[in-house]
C-alpha cells in the first residue's frame, strides 16, 4: 500500500523507456509526496497491466496516471477511444488518481465518467492551456464542475503576473464548496502560484527531479520546493519577498535569504520573480513585504516607490525595496556592500585609487571613495561617458586602454570583465598590476582571472564580500534583525563552488 502523503509535492516521471522509468521512480520516491506517471512518454506496448502494478508498487506514494494527448500538450497520438482503454488498464492497477482531459470526457465519454470510476482511484479532470490564461476562468471552472470529478485541475500559461492571483482565487472558490483542486500558472511568471497554491488549499504542486528536467514551463525542482522554499511550512501568515529582474534563474538570492529567514525563525519566503514588464507587475508590489531589484529594473523601479533613501538619491538607482506601512521605500545596499568590502584598506588609509568602469556598480564605488576623500582616476571605454561620470564626483578620468600606466594603493574593477561565462577576460594584464589592494566586484567565478593575476602582488578582495554584505543589509532593512552573515556567506560559497564545478 502506498504511504499517505505528508506534503504536497508531486514529481513528474516522463522518461522514455521502462528501465529509465523505474530508475526515475526510485530516485524520485524520497523527495515526492505524489508521483505523476506521464504514460504518453512511453510506447503503447509498454503500457501493460503488469507494468502498471509494478510502478504503483515501486512508487510507495500515491500515483497519478495520465496519458496526455498531443492536442493537450502531451505525446500520445492515438485516438480518445485508445486513450480511455489504456487508462482503464491503469485503473485496474489501483493507481491513486487518473488525470483525464476535459476534452476527452466531453468529446468521447459525453460527460459520463462511469468507465473511469473505480474505487479507490480518484478522478482528476483537467483543463490545460499552453498559450494563455483565458479571460473567463469561471466558465472553465463551471465546465469542469459539470462532470462532477473528484479533483479539478486548471493549468494555464501566465502572460501577466495577475494570472497567479486569478488561479489562486479558484482555490478559494473550491475550498468554500468543499472541493479539491490543482491550480497552476505555468511559465516564468507563474512561479508564485506554484509555491503559494498548496498553502491556499491546492491538492499539490508539481516539481521536477532537477532544474533541467522540468516537464512544464516554470516548474521548479522538488528539491528546491522542499529545501529552499520549505513548501509544506508556508501558511496564510507567511510574508513574501522576492528578487525582481530578468533573467533571475541563476540568482543566488533565494537560497541565501530563505536560509537566513529560517535561521532567524521567521515565517517568510523569498521568491524568484522573472519580471520583464514592470508596468504589469507594478500593481502587485505592495502585496509583498520587500524586494531585491536587479538588472534591468534598478532605475525604472523608482517610478513605483513612495520614498527614496539617501543611497538612492546619490546613486540614482535602487536594489532594495522595503514596505513600511502603506509606503514602499527604495534603498541601494550596494553602497553598504562596497563600504564593507573596502573596510580594511579604508581603515589603513587610501589615497590613490584607480576605478575601472563608469556604470551603476562604479557609481556605488565612487560614493564610498568620495566620502573617504580618495584621489581617484576613473577609466572607461566610452571616453565621453567616463568624463561626465568623473566630473560628477570631481575625479580624474582616462581611457580604459590606458590602465597599464596607472598605479596606486587600490584598484577596483567595476566592469563585468571576467564574469562567467567570460572567465578568461581581464581588464588588466599581470605586468600592469601595481597596487597594494585589488578589489574585483565580480563574484562569479569566485576567483577571477584578475584575482589570480594579482595574487602575490597585491592583497585581493573578492566580489563575494560585497555581494554577501549588501544581501545582509537587505535582510536587516526588511526584518530589523541582525543578519546571519556567516551562514549567508557559507551558502553563497557552496552555490558558487557547485556552479563553478558544473561549468568546468
Amino acid at each position: 500500500m502506498p504511504r499517505s502523503p505528508a506534503g504536497k509535492i508531486c514529481i513528474v516521471i516522463g522518461e522514455a523507456n521502462p528501465a529509465q522509468w523505474e530508475e526515475a521512480i526510485l530516485k524520485a520516491r524520497p523527495e515526492a509526496n505524489y508521483l505523476e506517471l506521464r504514460l504518453d512518454c512511453l510506447k503503447v506496448s509498454d503500457l501493460t497491466a503488469s507494468n502498471f502494478k509494478k510502478w504503483v508498487r515501486l512508487a510507495e506514494v500515491p500515483v497519478i496516471a495520465t496519458l496526455r494527448r498531443k492536442a493537450n500538450g502531451g505525446q500520445f497520438i492515438g485516438s480518445e477511444a485508445e486513450q480511455v482503454e489504456i487508462l482503464k488498464v491503469a485503473l485496474e492497477a489501483n493507481v491513486a488518481f487518473l488525470d483525464v482531459e476535459i476534452e476527452t470526457i466531453e468529446n468521447y465519454l459525453h460527460g459520463e465518467l462511469a468507465l473511469l470510476k473505480k474505487a479507490p482511484t480518484r478522478l482528476i479532470v483537467s483543463y490545460h492551456n499552453f498559450e494563455e490564461t483565458p479571460v473567463s476562468l469561471e466558465s472553465i471552472y463551471q465546465r469542469l464542475l459539470q462532470v462532477r470529478p473528484d479533483v479539478l485541475k486548471v493549468a494555464t500559461l501566465a502572460h501577466s503576473f495577475s494570472d497567479n492571483f486569478r488561479l489562486l482565487e479558484l482555490i478559494e472558490k473550491t475550498r468554500q464548496q468543499n472541493l479539491s483542486i490543482i491550480s497552476v500558472a505555468m511559465g516564468e511568471l507563474g512561479v508564485y502560484s506554484r509555491i503559494v497554491a498548496p498553502s491556499r488549499g491546492a491538492l499539490l504542486t508539481y516539481g521536477s527531479m532537477g532544474n533541467s528536467q522540468a516537464t512544464a514551463p516554470g516548474q521548479l525542482s522538488a528539491h528546491d520546493l522542499r529545501l529552499v522554499y520549505a513548501l509544506d511550512e508556508i501558511n496564510e501568515q507567511t510574508r513574501f519577498y522576492g528578487v525582481i529582474g530578468y533573467p533571475v534563474g541563476h540568482s543566488l538570492s533565494p537560497q541565501i535569504h530563505n536560509a537566513a529567514f529560517r535561521e532567524r525563525g521567521l515565517n517568510a519566503r523569498y521568491l524568484p520573480l522573472a519580471i520583464q514588464d514592470l508596468q504589469d507587475f507594478g500593481p502587485h508590489l505592495k502585496r509583498f513585504a520587500g524586494f531585491s531589484i536587479t538588472i534591468p529594473h534598478k532605475v525604472a523601479i523608482l517610478s513605483y516607490v513612495d520614498r527614496l533613501d539617501s543611497t538612492v538619491k546619490m546613486t540614482g538607482a535602487a536594489n532594495t525595496l522595503v514596505r513600511q506601512g502603506d509606503d514602499l521605500w527604495a534603498y541601494n545596499t550596494d553602497v553598504y556592500g562596497i563600504r564593507y568590502a573596502l573596510r580594511k584598506p579604508l581603515e589603513e588609509g587610501i589615497h590613490q585609487t584607480t576605478l575601472l568602469g563608469a556604470g551603476g556598480a562604479a557609481r556605488s564605488a565612487a560614493i564610498v571613495l568620495k566620502e573617504s576623500h580618495c584621489q581617484v582616476t576613473v577609466l572607461g571605454r566610452d571616453r565621453e561617458k567616463t568624463r561626465r561620470f568623473a566630473s560628477e564626483f570631481g575625479f580624474d578620468y582616462d581611457s580604459l586602454s590606458q590602465a597599464p600606466k596607472y598605479r596606486g594603493e587600490l584598484l577596483i574593477n567595476a566592469t563585468p570583465l571576467g564574469m562567467s561565462p567570460g572567465t578568461e577576460q581581464t581588464p588588466l594584464q599581470e605586468h600592469a598590476i601595481h597596487y597594494r589592494w585589488v578589489f574585483d566586484m565580480v563574484y562569479n567565478p569566485l576567483e577571477t582571472r584578475l584575482m589570480r593575476q594579482s595574487k602575490g602582488k597585491a592583497l585581493v578582495i573578492s566580489g563575494l564580500e560585497m555581494f554577501v554584505a549588501q544581501a545582509a543589509k537587505q535582510f536587516e532593512l526588511w526584518t530589523g534583525l541582525e543578519p546571519p552573515r556567516d551562514l549567508m556567506r557559507k551558502i553563497a560559497l557552496e552555490k558558487l563552488n557547485a556552479s563553478n564545478r558544473s561549468a568546468s
